[in-house]
């Protein structure tokens, strides 16, 4: 009995809170469950000897610990189905989309459907090939390569090559580009080997293209929503906004990473995570909100939408 009294007084205290931002004073817990306010004040202490509540400063109500909020959010898992029809908006506005297009696509609409800031990251992936890589001189000494790569990314890469070359030879490159069908991650050796080969000119070129050539495939990162946490309450308080601002900036990269469906914290932000799938890739999306979070809508959106890509023929 007073254990579930408990959870049910974490429960109301949690809600509460998500839905005021403002600590909880035990008269509105004890009218809910119509008990006395001693019954109520006693539970909260025992909640704050097991740190789940806090009260922030004398004469204040309670609001939840990270741990706390931790134990509210399990009853959220696993995750109840996105409605139908936020369903059907995922389907609809990332059908026929692909590489950049389609994780910017995606990362809006998770911000969008969520409420929160989003982070998307994928891994750098040298098993990748580029199935197209186009040479243009933007100045008598650097070349501009766009490569199109078959996961249906774009990447853009400044080569500095003095003099530039004229357009035989970077139409010469292109064609060998296109010959060399090899993961990126193999392309820099075999841009030397090939050169070697080669006359002073095309050879230079293919060089200087080996040498920048890792910058092709890095990491991807996508993120959205840093409007949305200016509109939380917790936005008045710069360090709040610096941790976000440091996850929507780096990702994985600020801080630990929530497991394949999970929660995690930065002091006050809380972080929900979930795998995605793209190709043969693992990647992240990672929802960013204060610890007041609506766990069970963003749980639902943060798994929908990783369902969403690994379903999608965009991700192909």
């Amino acid at each position: 009995m007073v254990e579930s009294r408990r959870a049910k007084i974490l429960e109301l205290v949690a809600e509460s809170y998500i839905a005021t931002a403002h600590p909880v004073p035990s008269s509105k817990i004890a009218e809910a469950l119509g008990v006395s306010g001693a019954t109520v004040r006693n539970e909260f202490a025992a909640l704050e000897e097991e740190g789940l509540l806090i009260q922030p400063h004398t004469s204040a109500g309670r609001l939840p610990t990270a741990e706390g909020f931790r134990r509210y959010a399990d009853a959220h898992l696993p995750p109840a189905p996105l409605d139908a029809s936020a369903r059907a908006r995922l389907q609809r506005d990332l059908d026929g989309r692909h590489g950049s297009d389609l994780l910017r696509a995606l990362a809006a609409l998770a911000s969008e459907l969520s409420g929160y800031a989003v982070v998307l990251e994928l891994p750098a992936d040298g098993s990748v090939r580029a199935l197209e890589v186009h040479l243009t001189p933007i100045s008598s000494r650097r070349l501009l390569a766009v490569a199109v790569l078959d996961n249906g990314l774009t990447r853009d890469l400044a080569i500095p090559l003095d003099p530039t070359p004229d357009g035989d030879v970077l139409d010469d490159a292109e064609r060998l580009l296109r010959e060399m069908t090899l993961p990126l991650a193999q392309m820099p050796d075999a841009l030397r080997d090939r050169a070697r080969q080669l006359g002073r000119e095309l050879r230079r070129t293919l060089d200087a293209l080996a040498d920048a050539w890792p910058a092709l495939h890095p990491s991807e990162l996508v993120s959205h929503g840093l409007s949305l946490l200016l509109e939380e309450p917790e936005s008045r308080d710069p360090s709040f906004l610096r941790r976000a601002a440091q996850w929507l900036e780096h990702g994985s990269a600020a801080g630990r990473v929530p497991g394949a469906l999970g929660l995690d914290f930065d002091e006050d932000v809380a972080l929900i995570g979930a795998d995605l799938a793209w190709r043969s890739v693992g990647g992240r999306l990672t929802l960013v909100g204060p610890a007041r979070m609506r766990y069970g809508r963003a749980f639902s959106v943060a798994h929908g939408v990783g369902r969403s890509l690994r379903s999608s023929g965009s991700a192909a």
